[in-house]
């Protein structure tokens, strides 16, 4: 072993004219802490993780309202739906209320209440002479 500053070398370490053998140098080099050129070496900038921050917000935000106006929208369509669906059950009615007013018009008729009382049951007006038995029998 040779002695030389404050290591001790084996002698396998020099070549045969005493000098010594270069030691293997690693790959690269780590450099801890910050030089000039760190930014530049960096793979993100700060300032792109605060736009690309921003960036994500704002899409967060216009996926929120687009949401929203979607389901604005559905509902819009079924109300308007429901109303169609009203609105069909309300004409309905009115045809069956027409419908009914003149069947009532045509029940309630003076004549065929008079037809009725006179040829189905035998009535005859009051003060005619006419007898208020039915029709004879047989």
């Amino acid at each position: 072993m040779a002695y030389q500053g404050a290591r001790a070398h084996a002698e396998s370490d020099f070549d045969a004219y005493g000098a010594p053998l270069a030691e293997p140098r690693p790959a690269f080099e780590v450099l801890e802490g910050e030089g000039l050129d760190r930014q530049a070496r960096s793979a993100l900038d700060p300032r792109w993780r605060r736009v690309f921050a921003i960036f994500l917000a704002g899409l967060a935000i216009v996926s929120g309202l687009a949401v929203a106006r979607v389901q604005l929208t559905v509902r819009c369509v079924e109300a308007l739906s429901e109303n169609a669906r009203l609105q069909v059950e309300v004409d309905e009615g009115e045809d069956l209320l027409r419908s009914l007013a003149v069947e009532e018009s045509t029940l309630a008729s003076a004549e065929r209440i008079e037809r009725i009382a006179t040829q189905n049951l035998g009535m005859v007006y009051v003060g005619t002479g006419e007898p208020l038995a039915g029709p004879e029998e047989g």
